[in-house]
């Protein structure tokens, strides 16, 4: 079963996603990584030079192509409504969940993150707008909060055993 790993920036799913694949022995894929691959530039040069939709329908597309077993998306995945319809019917969708100040702490002065230049009030509006759609979308929650990524992925794990997935 593939595992796609949602959430908000700075909630960890890259580093959470390559943990996670190696304890598990599955394959792993950064969704922006591939994306700037097949770009041949970086995010923050694709969102300045062909805008953030542009961006969007790049990463949706690299979504439904990538095979690997864990895939940790880009905070922004469910931009397009039907992409969160495919993620569901696709794999195991995990929401790697903190509060909004934690994440606003962790992302603070990104240079890599277009999106966490956003004036305070528009990334907390932001966050409170995609919180209601990772929720809708996934079917677990994982808390990040006062967390390692070591034990997020403990967490998950567990939550999976519980699930009884093949």
């Amino acid at each position: 079963m593939r595992i796609y790993l949602v959430g908000f920036m700075g909630a960890g799913k890259s580093t959470v996603g390559r943990l996670l694949g190696s304890k598990l022995s599955a394959t792993y894929t950064d969704l922006d990584q591939l994306i700037e691959q097949h770009a041949d530039k970086k995010i923050s040069d694709i969102f300045k030079e062909d805008g953030e939709r542009a961006f969007r329908h790049l990463e949706a597309d690299a979504l439904k192509t990538c095979h690997s077993d864990i895939i940790a998306t880009g905070g922004g995945i469910l931009y397009f409504n039907e992409t969160g319809e495919w993620l569901q019917n696709a794999g195991l969708v995990v929401y790697l969940y903190a509060p909004f100040e934690e994440l606003y702490k962790r992302i603070q002065g990104d240079s890599s993150r277009p999106v966490a230049a956003k004036p305070y009030n528009e990334l907390k509006s932001l966050f409170e707008n995609r919180d209601i759609a990772y929720r809708e979308v996934s079917h677990l929650t994982v808390s990040v909060s006062d967390r390692s990524p070591y034990e997020t992925v403990s967490e998950i794990l567990e939550q999976l055993r519980g699930m009884k997935i093949d």
